[in-house]
């Protein structure tokens, strides 16, 4: 799946609510592990929303150690879906004893809903504990649930993991937390997202719309939202038509910032790194290049303190312009007299 221009990219979001504190937390990471025998390393997403419950102490546990229990898993290097699934599976069950030793360390009980997605080699592992989920948008704008409701993360006494294969056309992934699923139905926010990545292809600015979209709609607390990237050409609508300009220009873009390796832009730059149904056709791209037509520039971040100031410059030029125009006009008068 390396090869999909901006694979994993990712944009997150959190809002704070009608709460005095914010107990709600992201956790997006992509790397290369290069760990697996036997090949140089997979690309590796890990993505997690946290939203706390009566505080923020049980959210805030699961973001220090869920990751970290999962990557000391030996489940982790494994190739197969149910390896990692395994490791997922025990991880999340150290990290709930880790929000137990909380409490008892605090003298407070404060509770986590959780929502984590794990993909690597075009496999989608997720798994959620309370009123988070995570959705799909698949080819054509199809919507599918990759998680399932269920108790909190401090509840559960087991955690179910999901188990999907991605296909070429899947456009992108959301996570959100509970607070945020509370008010924006998960079709609504699928349709919302997909209109404004192909009009903008700007994946901050969608999230940022999608967390205002739920606050407006009455969302209670807090507010946090990813949107992971699974292919840009498919999820900007240029994949078909031909008007993305070159897929390893977007690759480099997007996966280099993920990244941060610069060992890779060799990679990147050989055609062998390409998609063959788009290498397929060497011609189209050329002339694909002078059919790109400009991508509207994504409004400014919901700023209330936008005001538009006057050009004092261009005042002051018109002023001395009008009044040079009416001084000569007032020469030829007296001329003319």
């Amino acid at each position: 799946m390396e090869d999909i221009p901006g694979y994993l990219r990712c944009a997150s979001v959190v809002m704070k609510g009608k709460r005095k504190t914010v107990d709600t937390f992201v956790e997006s990471v992509v790397e290369t592990d290069e760990r697996l025998i036997g090949k140089e390393g997979e690309l590796t997403g890990f993505f997690g929303v946290y939203g706390g419950f009566a505080g923020s102490l049980g959210s805030s546990i699961m973001k220090e150690t869920l990751r970290s229990r999962l990557v000391a898993t030996e489940e982790y290097c494994s190739e197969h879906g149910k390896g990692m699934a395994s490791g997922l599976r025990t991880a999340l069950l150290g990290a709930q004893q880790d929000v137990y030793a909380g409490w008892r360390s605090h003298g407070v009980q404060h509770g986590v809903h959780s929502c984590v997605v794990l993909l690597r080699d075009g496999k989608v592992l997720a798994s959620n504990a309370g009123g988070g989920s995570a959705v799909i948008c698949r080819a054509d704008g199809v919507v599918g649930l990759l998680t399932e409701s269920g108790p909190r993360m401090d509840e559960a006494e087991d955690f179910k993991i999901m188990s999907y294969g991605l296909d070429w056309e899947d456009e992108f992934i959301i996570l959100g937390c509970h607070s945020f699923w509370s008010k924006l139905d998960p079709t609504r926010a699928v349709q919302m997202a997909r209109s404004t990545l192909r009009k903008y292809r700007d994946v901050k600015y969608v999230a940022q719309k999608l967390a205002v979209a739920s606050q407006h709609a009455g969302a209670p607390g807090n507010i946090a939202v990813t949107i992971v990237l699974l292919n840009a050409g498919c999820a900007f609508g240029t994949e078909e038509t031909g008007a993305m300009e070159s897929p390893g220009l977007l690759e480099k873009q997007f996966t280099l910032q993920s990244w941060s390796r610069s060992d890779m832009s060799s990679e990147l730059d050989s055609e062998s790194s390409y998609p063959s149904s788009v290498m397929s056709n060497k011609s189209s791209l050329r002339l694909s290049r002078k059919r790109v037509t400009r991508v509207p520039k994504a409004p400014a971040a919901f700023s209330r303190d936008r005001v538009a100031t006057p050009d004092v410059s261009l005042a002051k030029t018109s002023a001395k312009t009008s009044a040079k125009t009416s001084v000569r006009s007032s020469r030829n008068i007296s001329v003319a007299l």
